[in-house]
């Protein structure tokens, strides 16, 4: 098997990041083993490996949160209708997906069509279960409601986009610049405005009137986010999904108090532990039908193979790429 693991916390990844041949693949009684197809890189992982994530390492600590492939082999006690199933693994930041194989406990797996690309599959853990979460999640949400969001171009931004889109929610969406602005109205949201001066003026025009029943935030940063909370309704709420800046957003106190919005957050791991199986069978299931059907995908800028590693992390790391970056572990160099 071979597989990338973190030696050391912090530091540069071209130091602290190996690829490791590992003969070891004991199939526990309540284990699946699942030859990997795909498995992306999230800013996630990144953060992981510097120790500012959720999760702290455990050096060696094997890398990779989500992604998909076929299971080969299932333990005693866990369901043998898995074996040569397509499942997708969610995240633990435990057993590793940047690996061409690896043993999961089978409750870690979900088994999903066949009929869909593994690569938007592979990305189905993560980014499209947050934008499920925060559509269905913070208020009850009904078609000609708005939503706001900013970091709009990421993979959870595309995702609230198209989800916001089939059930009639609209969308105003804030980006960082206007090449991106572009790509966020080719997804389909109703209002897309650009960061800068007089924001919150331009998003209580573009509203006439409407204001926001919630608001996602991914950015980090009191300043636009004082900016945007003016068009959030009294009693409404910001939900907090990312920290792009690493800031944490701060409400003014008069939104805080007398309008009374509140702050929330959403963390997937969080999600994925408090949300009963069945309810995650269902929604995977059909988010996984929803990427089959291609209605709802995030776009893909490169693959490697795990033996690219070094490159790869480094591409994952520009701060303006226009997609995401996975290794494909069965993808010859």
């Amino acid at each position: 098997m071979s597989h990338l693991f973190l030696t050391a916390v912090g530091g540069d990844p071209n130091e602290t990041v190996q690829l490791s041949q590992d003969t070891d693949l004991t199939v526990g009684d309540e284990d699946v083993l699942v030859a990997v197809d795909a498995a992306p890189i999230n800013p996630a992982d990144l953060l992981f490996q510097l120790g500012w994530f959720g999760v702290y390492p455990q050096v060696p600590n094997a890398l990779g949160a989500e992604g998909t492939g076929r299971v080969l082999q299932a333990g005693s006690a866990a369901d043998a209708n898995l074996v040569g199933r397509r499942v997708i693994i969610l995240p633990t930041f435990v057993q590793g997906t940047w690996a061409d194989k690896v043993v999961v406990p089978a409750r870690n797996v979900i088994a999903v069509t066949e009929n869909a690309d593994p690569l938007q599959l592979a990305m189905l853990p993560v980014n499209p279960a947050t934008a499920y979460a925060l559509l269905t999640d913070y208020a009850d949400l009904k078609p000609g409601d708005w939503i706001g969001l900013n970091l709009a171009n990421s993979g959870v931004g595309q995702y609230v986009i198209a989800l916001a889109k089939r059930r009639g929610i609209k969308t105003l969406a804030v980006v960082r610049r206007e090449e991106a602005a572009k790509r966020v109205r080719e997804l389909g949201a109703d209002v897309v405005l650009v960061e800068g001066a007089d924001l919150g003026d331009r998003v209580a025009a573009a509203l006439g009137g409407s204001q926001l029943r919630l608001l996602f935030e991914g950015a980090g940063g009191s300043e636009q986010v004082g900016e945007l909370i003016r068009s959030v309704e009294a009693g409404g709420s910001v939900v907090t999904f990312s920290a792009a800046t690493g800031q944490s957003p701060v409400l003014p106190l008069g939104d805080l108090i007398y309008r009374g919005i509140s702050l929330r957050a959403f963390f997937i791991l969080n999600w994925i532990r408090d949300t009963p199986r069945a309810e995650l069978e269902r929604i995977y299931t059909e988010l996984a039908e929803l990427v089959a059907e291609g209605a709802i995908s995030a776009t893909v800028e490169a693959t490697y193979p795990l033996s690219r590693y070094r490159e790869a992390l480094a591409h994952a790391g520009q701060q303006e790429r226009s997609g995401k970056v996975l290794f494909a572990p069965q993808q010859t160099a």
